[in-house]
């Protein structure tokens, strides 16, 4: 059994011992975890424990900072990973025809799994946003254009008394609660590519800005509906940050469809990254995640 820890308590300190993490009286073997997320700022780890994790496993500091509004998101990286050279190579030196291949099945990818979502809301929808040219600045507007279109009809779905994404100094919990699942999201995308061999800061989509993993803010974009889904699943509880880590942490274990079979969600984001890694190599298109009707069910 895989499990996800969400650490609250500002008193424990986390500690290894023959690969069992110790928190207080609280033990669980290290290679049974799937996630760490921490809430908590005081807690005083163990250098034993650091690595070990980092290895194992997605693990996500977390607080809350009220001056500016906004949850502050860091994971831990790999001390010593492992390099794709090749890998790393063939997407420095991506052809511009490849690049805006994957780049356009990416953001159209997200599109359509939002228009999927929305579908579950409302029947009378088209299965997804017509497109007759599939050229990436075609489906940069797009995506632009739809934004409007799809967080209006979100937020009026939530009950939310709310007009637009506040992406930075997010004042109302839903805002918040989507905030931070999009950062959960975002580094344990983060690990699988550092499991990978790639390079996070070499991006197709988002221009290279310093201390930014560009690649991992491209990859993600397929995702960000699993992070939609549990959030609108979990609307009487955006304002308990426990019960909405516990609901992410959850999101990660369920089942969702993927290129004919039914994965979990942390298996799902390496399957994702590998296929990009062997899409780079082989010129062929990579897969990205898309959102079945079935799982879009509230």
């Amino acid at each position: 059994m895989i499990h996800h820890i969400v650490l609250l308590d500002e008193e424990q300190d986390l500690r290894l011992e023959r690969g069992i993490l110790i928190s207080g009286s609280k033990r669980i073997a290290v290679e049974t975890l799937g996630s760490l997320q921490c809430f908590a700022s005081r807690v005083r780890w163990s250098q034993s424990a650091l690595e070990s994790l980092s290895i194992q496993c997605p693990v996500v500091m977390a607080r809350w900072e009220s001056m500016r509004k906004k949850w502050v998101t860091f994971g831990l990286a790999l001390k010593a990973r492992h390099v794709n050279p090749s890998a790393i190579w063939d997407l420095c030196r991506l052809p511009a025809k490849q690049a805006t291949q994957h780049a356009s099945d990416l953001i159209y990818a997200k599109v359509c799994n939002q228009q999927t979502l929305l579908r579950s809301l409302d029947p009378s929808l088209p299965a997804a946003p017509n497109l007759r040219e599939n050229s990436f600045s075609r489906i940069l507007r797009l995506e632009s254009r739809y934004a409007r279109f799809f967080w209006a009809r979100y937020f009026s779905a939530a009950q939310a008394d709310l007009f637009a994404r506040e992406k930075r100094k997010a004042t109302h919990p839903l805002n918040a609660s989507l905030n931070y699942g999009y950062g959960f999201l975002y580094h344990a995308l983060e690990w699988q590519c550092l499991a990978s061999g790639l390079e996070p800061s070499v991006g197709i989509i988002h221009r290279l800005r310093r201390n930014r993993p560009n690649l991992v803010c491209d990859l993600i974009e397929p995702f960000r509906c699993c992070v939609e889904l549990t959030v609108i699943r979990s609307m009487d509880r955006v304002g308990d940050k426990k019960a909405m880590a516990a609901a992410f942490a959850s999101m990660m274990e369920e089942k969702w469809a993927y290129r004919g079979g039914r994965f979990r969600l942390r298996s799902i984001l390496r399957l994702s990254v590998e296929s990009f890694v062997k899409a780079l190599g082989s010129g062929k298109r990579h897969q990205p995640f898309l959102l079945h009707a079935r799982d879009a069910c509230l």
